[in-house]
Order: C-alpha cells, then sequence, then structure tokens
C-alpha cells in the first residue's frame, strides 16, 4: 500500500466506533441511541451512507447524527464513517454484547479453551486500539514535567489502584520520588506534601469515580499538575487532566477483575515510563541497576547465620535425658 494510503488509515482508526457507541449508550438521549442502535446493528449500511440517508434511517435529524459522532469523540460524521471502515479493515469486527455474556465475549457454554481464545483476541485487540489512540505529543510534554516534577504521586480506587501502585513502583525503581496513595483519605491528607510543578497520577476507568474526581479537583487547586489515564474523554475527571492518557477497553455492565481495561492502562504506564526513563538515561539507568543489586544481596543467604536461618527448627523436642550416677 503506497505510504500515502498508510497515513490516511492511521490517521481514521483512532478511535473504535462500535466500543465508543457501546460504552457511551446509556449516557446517549434516546435520539442518539437510535444512530448508536445502527452503528452497532447495521455497520454494513452505514459505511455507505451519507449523513442525510443514516439520519433518515435512525428517524432523526442531521444535527442529531452530528452531535452523535463528537460525543463518540469524531470530528464529524465522514471521520466516524471512515473509522468504522478501518476498524473492520483491521478485523476488530462489531459484534454487540449478548445477554449471557459475562465478560468479553465469554459466555457459560465456552470451554476453557474458548474462554483463553477470546481472552487473548480481546486483549491484544485492546492494547491495539489503545496504543492508537497515545498522543506523542502529549506523552512528550508529560515525560517532561515528570523530570521537572520534585515529587510525583499515584492514585487510582479499586482495581485501577493496583495500576497507580505499580506506576509508583516503577518511578521508585528508576529513582524518582515518588508517593503511592491508598486511598482518597491518604491523598488528600497528604496534599500538602505536593507543590506547584509536582505531579499527580490518576487511574479511573470510567473516568466518573467520585473519590478520583475529588482528589483530582483539589490537588489541581492546589497547584499540582494531573496526568489522567481514562476510558472515557468526556469524563468529568477526564476534563481535569492537564495531560490526557487514553484506553480503549470495552466497558461492562459487569467487569470481572476488570481484567482488559487494566492491561491497557498498564501499557500506557509503561510507555509513560520507559519514555521518561530513556529522557533521563544515566540517572535512571543507574538507580534501576542499584536497586536491582539491592534486591539479589537480599534474596539469596550469604553468611552462616543466614543458612542457619533457613534449617528447619524441632517443635516440641524432648529434652536430652541424663543419666544417673549412683553412688
Amino acid at each position: 500500500m503506497p505510504s500515502a494510503k498508510k497515513q490516511v488509515l492511521a490517521g481514521i482508526k483512532k478511535i473504535d466506533v462500535f466500543t465508543a457507541a457501546r460504552n457511551l449508550y446509556t449516557e446517549l438521549p434516546l435520539q442518539e441511541q437510535r444512530c448508536a442502535d445502527l452503528v452497532l446493528n447495521s455497520p454494513e449500511l452505514v459505511v455507505s451512507q451519507s449523513i442525510t440517508d443514516f439520519a433518515l434511517t435512525a428517524k432523526t435529524s442531521e444535527a442529531t447524527v452530528l452531535r452523535f459522532s463528537k460525543k463518540l469523540g469524531f470530528s464529524g460524521y465522514p471521520h466516524m464513517r471512515l473509522s468504522m471502515v478501518a476498524t473492520i479493515a483491521f478485523d476488530v469486527g462489531w459484534d454487540a454484547k449478548r445477554e449471557e455474556e459475562l465478560e468479553l465475549g465469554i459466555t457459560q457454554l465456552d470451554n476453557v479453551e474458548t474462554v483463553l481464545n477470546k481472552l487473548v483476541n480481546n486483549t491484544i485487540n485492546t492494547i491495539r486500539q489503545t496504543v492508537d489512540l497515545c498522543d506523542v505529543a502529549t506523552v512528550n510534554e508529560l515525560v517532561k514535567a515528570m523530570e521537572e516534577a520534585r515529587i510525583i504521586a499515584t492514585y487510582g480506587a479499586g482495581a485501577s489502584g493496583l495500576v497507580a501502585l505499580d506506576c509508583h513502583l516503577k518511578l521508585a525503581h528508576m529513582g524518582k520520588f515518588s508517593i503511592c496513595f491508598n486511598d482518597n483519605h491518604h491523598a488528600l491528607s497528604s496534599i500538602s506534601t505536593l507543590n506547584i510543578g509536582d505531579l499527580l497520577f490518576i487511574v479511573s476507568h470510567t473516568g466518573q469515580t467520585p473519590e478520583a474526581i475529588a482528589v483530582g479537583r483539589e490537588f489541581k487547586a492546589h497547584g499540582v499538575k494531573l496526568a489522567v489515564i481514562t476510558n472515557e474523554p468526556n469524563s468529568r475527571l477526564a476534563k481535569l487532566a492537564d495531560y490526557l492518557l487514553l484506553t480503549q477497553a470495552e466497558r461492562k455492565i459487569v467487569r470481572i477483575g476488570a481484567t482488559v481495561s487494566r492491561i491497557a492502562q498498564l501499557v500506557i504506564v509503561d510507555y509513560v515510563t520507559m519514555s521518561w526513563a530513556q529522557r533521563t538515561w544515566d540517572r535512571s539507568k543507574s538507580a534501576s541497576e542499584a536497586a536491582s543489586a539491592a534486591i539479589a544481596r537480599n534474596n539469596a543467604p550469604n553468611s552462616q547465620e543466614e543458612s542457619r536461618e533457613l534449617v528447619p527448627k524441632r517443635i516440641n523436642a524432648q529434652p536430652k535425658s541424663t543419666q544417673v550416677i549412683k553412688r
């Protein structure tokens, strides 16, 4: 394929229209839900329709179709339609969620091999879609802010807290002074720890978690810069962000362990922290080597005392018998 055509596809395949439509469906007004129904259930019609034809089929107005397209994150209807073509071409598909689905297309009737295949395929698709949403300019600005920050803090509620902890551990391993807040009370009570120019990473799949929004609002008012990792570009938390890092994992009513969304978030964390390490290579490499050496020294016994500690102790040992000498 000529390079110019590759650039066209790269430019339009920034959002999976089907995932976006399913994620936002319950938040859409009735007329826009009809637009979503048409996209999800009859994509073969939409890819060949003008905005006028689409509006007629969905029994709504062209203005509503335009609003619907923009809510999904597109510049307009043509952008949304081209994204559908690109998504189909890249074999993502558009199967609507079935009522019996537990998560990731997995049902109670699937055998263990099918479960594994669906899990892997969904994970690969989610990573690829998330990579397509990565804004290099934003990451470059964020990495610069990370370098300038005295302290970097991380926070996430629930499963997102695991991602926040991973981010903290990576930064600490590479010599950056960082804090991971355990919960919103820990974060808010530590607000004076961070000052103007410092940075707070907040992880939230929906971007609507009240605790995360409260933490973000308070720290931003305190002059701290916010880097937000979220699946929802139009969420309240996303609107607070100085640096918005988007994932694209399908949002479910019941999310078992938040598996795929967490993997997408971890990909973003790896991308950002490795970009920072690359920018500060000498310092971060030295710190990482020192951390690894310290861990290695303390993982293996290197003295007789440590070796003795590995020998199981006798429990309830009977006292040695003594010989009685008669006189």
